[in-house]
């Protein structure tokens, strides 16, 4: 079978990735960890109260649908992502206070900055496919206030390329620009004007190479429980996750 993902071009493949495996919530346990991980990290990190929130590449909204907010607003390239968050998000059960999230189909290196900046600023799972990173990444701080915060998550190329996949269609990585290391992103974060807080992996994957080893189900199991989830967070601190999570802030006076 051929995968026809190959010849599309950049919204023609979001389209056909939103519509084909994001159109479900919880379709499947990676990400759904890691958008949990998200929502955990925001809640610590705002003390649990609601935020002015834009997310950049937030798909179908699913992120959205898991936050507490005062105001939300997702920005996505793929129009068909878009209605699909639109049409969820319909029917949605708010907290008092909040208004319900708005979404915006766009190209996050031509949107125009917002007139009030927003206290967090979120993309998750993205960073590697917007063609200037690092214009990206200033412009994130643009949008966002003095003292805010923003959460940026990454697939961890360490991890990734030691990863087997079963067989069938796989599609291509999509429209990726450059999966970017871990000096690499705190570079970019740096270099936007933004002060890093934290970066950390989660998720431990792969089972090629030295990760077949440390992953292997036989040696976790023999740990046992305890000393498993023990393993798990040194896995996570050395970076041997799935995904790289860094938190930073744009410092000052608000």
């Amino acid at each position: 079978m051929t995968d026809q993902s190959a010849k599309m071009d950049e919204r023609s493949w979001w389209d056909f990735w939103n519509t084909s495996y994001r159109a479900e919530e919880n379709r499947d346990e990676t990400s759904t960890d890691l958008f949990a991980h998200v929502v955990d990290v925001i809640r610590q990190t705002t003390e649990d109260s609601p935020r002015r929130i834009l997310e950049v590449a937030c798909g179908t909204g699913t992120l959205s649908r898991r936050l507490s907010f005062s105001s939300y607003h997702g920005l996505d390239l793929s129009s068909a992502a878009i209605e699909i968050a639109h049409r969820k998000a319909e029917l949605m059960q708010l907290p008092a206070g909040a208004s319900r999230p708005t979404y915006e189909a766009a190209d996050f290196h031509d949107w125009p900055l917002p007139a009030e900046p927003f206290d967090v600023v979120l993309c998750v799972d993205a960073i590697s496919c917007f063609r200037d990173q690092a214009y990206t990444l200033r412009k994130i701080a643009q949008s966002l206030r003095t003292g805010g915060g923003v959460v940026i998550t990454s697939v961890n190329p360490i991890v990734y390329n030691r990863i087997r996949r079963g067989g069938g269609v796989r599609l291509q990585n999509g429209p990726v620009s450059h999966w970017l290391s871990r000096v690499e992103l705190h570079d970019l974060v740096k270099q936007a004007g933004l002060t890093l807080e934290r970066s950390y992996t989660i998720m431990p994957r792969g089972n090629l190479g030295f990760l077949r080893v440390v992953n292997a189900r036989r040696l976790n199991q023999a740990l046992g429980r305890r000393g498993a989830a023990v393993f798990r967070r040194l896995k996570e601190q050395v970076g041997l996750g799935q995904y790289r999570v860094v938190l930073a802030r744009k410092e000052g006076r608000g």
